[in-house]
């Protein structure tokens, strides 16, 4: 009998001292995650607004070609990735902000497997779609770093609004 006390005492106060170390570590961990929000977001910001777009030709899901020139008015493009499931979550809330500003010119730019983008595009109609390689053409000209990205782009080809939700994006001009 007295070797089973000894063994409760024993655990118990493994218990005690789990729970003081337990206690401890989530102290630690509020401490870092305070430190990381006052260093700020850990993602690369999107393409600044003011920012000119570079020179880049790629070829549409229908055959035509797209380029710089595309953007001679006021224009929305968004980029989204196959492999992405916050892309999957973003389509519908960018096809309702289609429905709603109805822009005159929208350019979606998907990357990723061929197939499962043209599955992925399937309820985007009239607008100019681009299928291309991670780091395409289109991409590289609007600097994504992370995907879904919204962009409003001026008849100037220049960034006027970007970020990560459609709805946050001021209206296009409507038709």
């Amino acid at each position: 009998m007295p070797y089973l006390v000894a063994a409760v005492i024993v655990v118990g106060l493994l218990c005690l001292v789990d729970l003081v170390l337990t206690l401890a570590v989530i102290r630690r961990l509020r401490e870092h995650a305070l430190r990381l929000a006052e260093l700020g977001p850990t993602r690369t910001p999107l393409v600044q607004p003011g920012t000119a777009l570079g020179e880049f030709s790629a070829t549409t899901v229908g055959g035509g070609t797209v380029s710089r020139a595309f953007f001679s008015g006021p224009s929305v493009v968004a980029v989204f990735s196959t492999e992405c499931a916050s892309c999957h979550e973003r389509l519908p809330e960018f096809t309702s902000y289609l429905a709603d500003t109805r822009p005159e010119r929208v350019l979606v730019v998907v990357t990723g497997d061929p197939d499962e983008a043209r599955r992925f595009t399937r309820e985007l109609t009239s607008v100019t779609v681009v299928l291309e390689p991670m780091g395409g053409p289109v991409s590289r000209a609007l600097q994504v770093s992370q995907f879904p990205s919204f962009y409003l782009v001026g008849g100037d080809a220049v960034v006027v609004a970007a970020d990560t939700a459609p709805g946050r994006l001021p209206a296009a001009t409507r038709r």
